[in-house]
C-alpha cells in the first residue's frame, strides 16, 4: 500500500500557506498593501539600495509582478527609486520615512499570522521547523540558479 505522506505534507503546507496569506491579506489591506508586497518593506529595509532584478531573484516572482509591486509601493509613498551611482541604467530602491515607519506595524501583523499558523507548536518545535523551511527554500533557489531557471 502506497503512503500518502507526500500528499499530506503538501496539503499541510498548502493549508498553512492559505491561513497565513488570508490573514496577511486582511490585515495589510488598510495600508494599501497585499499579502505579497508587504514583504518588500522588510527586504528593502534590510537591503537598502536593492535593485528590481535582485528582488526578482530573491522573491521567486517574475519581473512584471515585481515592477507592478514596486510601482504601487512608490505610488503609496513607501518606496523611492534612485539611479545607481556607477550604472545609471540601474535603479536602486529605498524606503521612504513612511515606508520605514510601516515596518513596526507589519512586524506585529506577521507575528499574528505566524501565531495563527504555528501557535500550537512549542518553542522547541518552532525552532526546529524554521531552519527546515529555510533549508528547503534555499535548496530550491540553488537548484533554480544551477539550471538557469528564471521566474520571468
Amino acid at each position: 500500500m502506497e503512503s500518502n505522506s507526500n500528499q499530506d505534507r503538501v496539503q499541510g503546507i498548502s493549508i498553512l500557506s492559505r491561513i497565513i496569506q488570508n490573514d496577511l491579506k486582511r490585515n495589510v489591506k488598510p495600508y494599501g498593501l497585499n499579502e505579497n508586497n508587504y514583504f518588500f518593506i522588510f527586504f528593502i529595509y534590510d537591503h537598502p539600495g536593492t535593485s528590481q532584478d535582485e528582488l526578482t531573484r530573491i522573491m521567486f516572482l517574475d519581473h512584471s509582478t515585481i515592477t507592478r509591486a514596486v510601482a504601487k509601493l512608490i505610488k503609496l509613498g513607501y518606496l523611492e527609486r534612485r539611479p545607481d551611482e556607477q550604472d545609471k541604467r540601474v535603479s536602486r530602491l529605498y524606503l521612504t520615512s513612511e515606508g520605514e515607519a510601516l515596518r513596526k506595524p507589519l512586524i506585529e501583523l506577521t507575528k499574528h499570522a505566524e501565531k495563527l499558523a504555528f501557535g500550537n507548536l512549542t518553542d522547541e518545535e518552532r525552532n526546529i521547523i524554521q531552519p527546515l523551511l529555510l533549508k528547503s527554500a534555499l535548496s530550491h533557489e540553488q537548484e533554480k540558479e544551477k539550471n538557469g531557471t528564471k521566474y520571468d
